[in-house]
Parts: C-alpha cells; structure tokens; sequence
C-alpha cells in the first residue's frame, strides 16, 4: 500500500461547491485523492506524511487545452502586420529554418514555464514531434497531437503511408498513466478533403484517441470557405495548383459535411461563427477552445461566449503559442477572458481550465475538481494580501500574477516554494 499524504491550506478551492474550505486539508493516497474537508475534522493517522502549505489557496491543477511548445523559442520573432495569411507563411518559413534540436529546447522551456504558472495538464499540437518523448517524462500530464498537414503534398495517399511509418518508429513508447496522444489535421484548409477522410477512417478502429483541430480563427479563413478567393486561396493555389477551393459555406459546416465534427474532440479558436455554426457544435458535442491572449494579439472578432453559452457549448481556455501570445500562463488567460466578458463570473472562468477542460479530455470524472476518487492534480498559491474579507477566493485566483508555490501532478509533488 502506497503512503498516504495530507496536504493543508488555509483555502481550498475544490470546484465541488460553491464555497471555498477554510483551515482545509486534502488526503492523498497514491495518485488519489481520499478525503477532504476542514482540519478540525481530520482524525489522526499513523503513517501519513503532512505538509502544511500554510497561507495558501489550494485549487485543481490547470488544464491547457491548447499550445505549440514548439514554438516556445518564437517569442516575438514573427511579425504579425495585419495579415493572418502572410502571417501563417512567415511561421512556416521559421518553422522549416528550426533545428531539431532548437525545438527540444523549446519544448524544455515550454514545459518548465507551463508547470511554474500552474499547468497540470497540457495539450500540445505537435508539428516537430519533439514533444513526444519530452513530455512523455516531464512529470506533466499531458496529450500531445501529432499534426497532420498535406496542403503542399502531391499526394494524400502517399503523405499518409509516411505518417503512418513516422507513428509507428515514434509510438513505439506507449500511453502511460499521464500521457496520452492524439492526431490533429492542422485547419480545414491546409489538410486535402482525402486526407480527411483518410484520418476518419483510422479513428472508426482507434476510437480511444482525441483529435483537435484549428478552425474558423480568421477573417481570412471564413472568407476562403464563403467565396473560394481571397489571400488564402491565391497563396494555396501557388503551393497546389490541383487544391479542390470550396465555396459557399463555412469551416465548421465544411468539417462536418465531411464526417468531421462528430470526430472533433476540440476544435480551437471558433472566432468566426454563425447561428448554424453553433448549433451544429452543439449537436455533435464538440468542446471549443478559447485562447484570449492569441485571440487579442490578431485584433481576430469577438468572441462569442454569450452564444456559445446559449447552445451549452462547453468553452475551455488555452494559451496558444509564444509566437502570438506573452506567456503560457493560465492565469494571465483567465484574466484576458474576464476583460472582455466582465459578466461571466470568476468562478465560471476558472471552470474553463478546470473542470470544463477535464470533461473535453473525457476526464471529466478523475480532473478539475479536488474531490473523493479524482487524480491529485493540484496547485498552490499565495494568499493575496487583501485577504478573502475584500476579494473572493475565487477571483484572488484569477488576479494572481505571479508563479505557482505548490504543484503535484498524479500525487507527485513537481514543484514547492517556501513562501
């Protein structure tokens, strides 16, 4: 029998109930969390290690449901000027200029930087496929999608036989109990409608697997899929002059003529939707993923919370890449969100990384509650000095700025800072 573990704070933000436990304890065995409640309640037991995290708010571990590790090391080293397109070209140049080893240097910083702001989970779209073996061992949970992109290829067929050959030499490593992989088909544009059903297929006989997509992020995008013309389809038809231009509807509504959206675990960004868009979400269950701080650096539309909230859509957070955002940081996330949605409440913006993001991962019943029978993945943080009389627990989570001061992943402690 594992040893058993009691963590005490003076908040504990279960995201159970509405309120927060005062003068809290959590008790661990394992990976598991056995018992919670307030300490005066706790009875003694032998053989269990205590560690009082003291004047600390003890909260579910954060799940970022979107980054590119890979792109950790492009921190203001491509320019966004106005244009989503030429943008995408000049990510892609940078991208085929990177070494292999430049890109596990990223995901090593990548990867530190998420575990020190208080990321748990995190769900890494995969273009190098360095991530792999990396966050197989970094002590985070973790999904990482392997991307799928055949826009310049002659041949969907053949692009897939290499894919295959390439999954196969780099999954040799399996699942464990913190890691897990997925596919991800870059965007609706950029991945032939073959190929689509191509990966379709697949998943009918490997259903275990989740899959995540970018789609409808821009202007640009949407008006590529409306009219079949415009910056992208001009820069598509100069890298495959045989790319089949669709017209007269939308990405998502293209995804789903195509078998797509009852397949699509998480599809990112959704900036530019209409009434059909979101019902069709909505019926096939699909979880879109936010990323504010991305979402503000293109100047993209408003979000549409509002509707997607009307349609019980579930919304999760993520932080995108250091190319288009300042930090993989959760909390600056949640912060963004609540700039621009000041009616959603502070305790329905931390559900996005926590509990909603546990249900898109089909994790819903073991992360993103501190609760009996659920994973101890846990984070801490400093009480702030204006103390809960003024400000709720919930909403000193979201105002926190700085890193986290605990952090366990599976019952493993990752990370702890004397305060």
């Amino acid at each position: 029998m594992s040893q058993r573990l009691v963590l005490f704070a003076k908040y504990i933000l279960t995201m159970d109930r509405p309120e927060p436990i005062e003068d809290g304890f959590v008790l661990i065995q394992g990976s598991r969390i056995l018992q919670v409640g307030k300490r005066k309640d706790l009875y003694f037991l032998p053989s269990v290690r205590m560690l009082d995290l003291g004047d600390t708010i003890l909260l579910p571990g954060l799940i970022n449901a979107h980054c590119h590790l890979d792109f950790t090391g492009f921190k203001g080293r491509v320019r966004y000027e106005g244009g989503f397109r030429e943008w995408l070209r000049k990510m892609a140049v940078k991208t085929r200029s990177t070494t292999s080893a430049d890109f596990k240097k990223a995901v090593q910083k990548g990867i530190k930087e998420s575990l020190a702001y208080g990321t748990t989970t995190l769900c890494d779209v995969a273009t190098s496929w360095e991530s792999y073996p990396l966050l197989r061992r970094s002590g985070l949970r973790s999904f990482v999608f392997l991307e799928l992109i055949d826009m310049a290829q002659p041949s969907a067929k053949a692009y897939w036989k290499s894919f295959l050959e390439k999954l196969r030499s780099v999954t040799h490593e399996g699942p464990t109990a913190t890691f897990h992989w997925g596919l991800s088909p870059h965007t609706p544009f950029t991945v032939s409608k073959e190929l689509l059903q191509i990966v379709r297929h697949y998943l009918n006989d490997h259903r275990d697997l989740l899959t995540t997509i970018h789609v409808a992020e821009s202007r640009e995008e949407a008006a590529y899929f409306r009219t079949g013309k415009g910056p992208m389809a001009d820069r598509i038809q100069v890298l495959n002059p045989d790319w089949t231009l669709p017209r007269g509807t939308t990405p998502v509504r293209y995804l789903n003529d195509n078998g797509w959206l009852p397949k699509l675990d998480l599809g990112v960004h959704l900036n530019v939707v209409d009434e059909k868009d979101l019902r069709l979400l909505s019926k096939n269950r699909t979880a879109v993923v936010h990323c504010p701080g991305s979402h503000a650096y293109f100047g993209h539309p408003p979000f549409s919370y509002k509707r997607m909230r009307k349609h019980r859509i579930p919304v999760c957070l993520g932080t995108d890449s250091l190319a288009s955002n300042q930090s993989l940081s959760l909390f600056r996330e949640m912060r963004l969100f609540q700039k621009a949605h000041r009616e959603v409440p502070a305790l329905e913006v931390l559900s996005m990384a926590t509990v909603k993001a546990a249900q898109a991962l089909g994790m819903g019943h073991l992360l993103g509650r501190i609760k009996p029978g659920y994973l101890a993945d846990l984070i801490g943080i400093p009480l702030g000095r204006k103390g809960p009389k003024t400000q709720a627990i919930s909403a000193q989570v979201l105002a926190h700025r700085g890193t986290v001061c605990f952090s366990m992943v599976h019952g493993e402690p990752q990370l702890r800072l004397t305060q």
